[in-house]
């Protein structure tokens, strides 16, 4: 086992604790560990475990967290974690190996109010697998429901009586075309539920 070299895991753990400190207090630990385990996890040796692999595992390789890990962002992972979704959930969702991220999801039909809300999560999802910012411009949101034929003058109330699940440019008295859409706790955990029932 090759020899750990202290000089350099100090440095890494100081820079990642560095990181930790601009993220949210109740992100702090997951974040840490995340990142503690990305930046050791290469120290392992990993030769032998590729060699006494059975060749019927390795047709499974493609769903195990690590391979698909490489494409999705910390804040991703915490959304996943706290909402007992799995990435190979959204796999189902996202061509996560093409590039650029190929969507692969069906909307929900019948209720276009449901259709309207899971795109608006769906295009926050995207992005946040992108750049690791579950954030877009409310005017993208607008955009991407033209353009699946779901934008009516109905979209701003819907987003308005779900007020409690974003923040920034939404409110359940405006909305600020301007802005930038967030999500809140509760909206967190409202793109878990998303995840889980498109995936299905």
């Amino acid at each position: 086992m090759p020899k750990l070299d202290f000089e350099k895991a100090k440095a890494d753990i100081a820079q990642i604790v560095e990181i930790v400190k601009t993220v949210p207090e109740a992100l702090q630990q997951r974040c840490f560990e995340l990142l503690f385990e990305k930046a050791f996890s290469d120290a392992k040796p990993k030769p032998e475990k590729e060699e006494t692999l059975p060749a019927d595992d390795r047709s499974a390789e493609p769903d195990t967290p690590a391979v698909m890990g490489k494409k999705i962002p910390g804040n991703i992972k915490v959304i996943l974690h706290r909402g007992e979704v799995t990435e190979a959930d959204i796999g189902k969702l996202f061509m996560l190996e093409h590039d650029p991220l190929l969507p692969v999801y069906k909307l929900p039909t019948g209720n276009t109010a449901k259709a309207q809300m899971a795109k608006v999560m769906m295009v926050l999802l995207e992005n946040g697998l992108l750049n690791n910012n579950v954030s877009a411009p409310y005017s993208e949101l607008r955009e991407a429901l033209k353009d699946e034929g779901l934008h009516d003058g109905n979209f701003n109330k819907v987003l308005k009586r779900n007020a409690e699940l974003f923040r920034g440019a939404i409110s359940k008295e405006s909305i600020d075309e301007n802005g930038t859409v967030e999500l809140t706790g509760a909206g967190m955990k409202k793109l878990a539920e998303t995840i889980k029932e498109l995936a299905q």
